[in-house]
């Protein structure tokens, strides 16, 4: 038994070091022997429980979006006003950057592993978990009628360039600072319904 959490523990260092380093650098900019010495193990380490790169990369990738759209589908199935749910999981999603911000840089590339494994047929990714809590706003009355995919995109893509800006430079490091501005700005491209 105490091998097998080795064995575990491992595999989680693998993956941890590999999303640093595929969400600064991208997939194609890094090698298994720099996934290998950023995790303390060897390449036979990494090969003992990843096909390739592209597999670890995938487990990555796939990891985080479980996560987001785990995270979405939560604020899905919860009651209380829409807009003020949406609210909540931007706050949410700003405040998990501070502490990750991997996961927001690793989702927002385009490598086409990710494409691939994204148009699978069953699985779900963060964008069908927030085009359901957007056709919610629209079912209850809540929010104006409007393409539930394009707004679910176009917050995607601006929390996501976000964590690219912040990793770059052009914002600071941490963006819980921002929260204030970045709700009301998201909340609005969602639109609201005047009140009777």
């Amino acid at each position: 038994m105490k091998n097998k959490s080795h064995v575990d523990s491992k595999k989680k260092d693998i993956l941890q070091a590999a999303m640093r380093l595929f969400a600064t650098k991208g997939v194609d900019g890094i090698s298994v022997k720099e996934i290998g010495d950023a995790a303390g193990v060897t390449d036979a380490a990494i090969y003992k429980h990843f096909k390739n790169k592209d597999a670890v990369a995938l487990e990555a990738f796939t990891q985080y979006c479980v996560d987001y759209t785990a995270l979405i589908d939560g604020y899905v199935r919860q009651e209380g006003p829409v807009l003020e749910r949406f609210k909540q999981l931007v706050t949410e999603v700003l405040h998990l950057h501070d502490e990750d911000p991997y996961g927001l840089l690793l989702i927002s590339q385009n490598h086409e592993i990710f494409i691939e494994a994204g148009s699978s047929e069953d699985y779900r990714q963060p964008l069908d978990a927030l085009m359901d809590l957007i056709d919610q706003g629209m079912m209850r009355g809540e929010l104006p009628q409007q393409d539930s995919r394009l707004t679910a995109v176009l917050v995607i893509g601006a929390i996501t360039r976000m964590a690219v800006s912040s990793m770059q430079g052009e914002l600071p490091e941490l963006l819980v600072p921002y929260t204030g501005e970045t709700v009301h700005r998201l909340a609005s491209m969602l639109g609201h319904l005047p009140q009777e």
